[in-house]
């Protein structure tokens, strides 16, 4: 089976935070994701482009679990000093705990232990959650990409230092 280079010394991966366990997405966890996308995003990923993502040696996923459920994920990848998110999502039932939070911490410190100094990503014009989530950890809203998204709808491109 196809493994990543982790070091979890260096990002502390897996680790239990009360209930939850921060830890690597596994294959297994896959159609997890697919349904949490399906769900909350107007144009998921599918199941074949997330296993070509997670094949990609740059790519990273990593998951907040309670029990055998991925509550919280991010994925992303690592271009240079650049990691760009692919996507991020709290499943419904488990927002506001702080889960969003530490995902994206998890993620900041994987990508910076990896040589990662900036983060970057696309958000929906319309996820006003997202943008405030994202502005509160210190994100920076530094353009737009005009229909960036096959519905028409417009991408705030953000930005942050690691």
């Amino acid at each position: 089976m196809f493994k990543k280079k982790v070091s979890p010394e260096k990002d502390g991966i897996p680790k239990q935070v009360n209930s939850y366990c921060v830890d690597w997405l596994k294959l297994t966890e896959l159609p997890q994701i697919v349904r949490l996308e399906a769900a909350l995003f107007p144009e998921p990923l599918t199941m074949a482009s997330l296993i070509r993502y997670w094949l990609m040696p740059i790519t990273y996923y990593i998951v907040v679990r309670k029990n055998n459920q991925v509550v919280a994920y991010i994925g992303f990848q690592l271009f240079g000093p650049a990691a760009h998110t692919i996507s991020m999502a709290v499943h419904p039932d488990f927002r506001r705990q702080g889960l969003a939070g530490l995902v994206q911490s998890t993620a900041d410190r994987v990508a910076a232990n990896r040589g990662a100094r900036w983060f970057t990503g696309e958000v929906r014009l319309s996820n006003i959650p997202q943008l405030k989530f994202l502005e509160g950890r210190g994100w920076k809203q530094i353009g737009v990409c005009p229909r960036f998204f096959q519905n028409g709808e417009d991408a705030i491109v953000v930005w942050n230092w690691l």
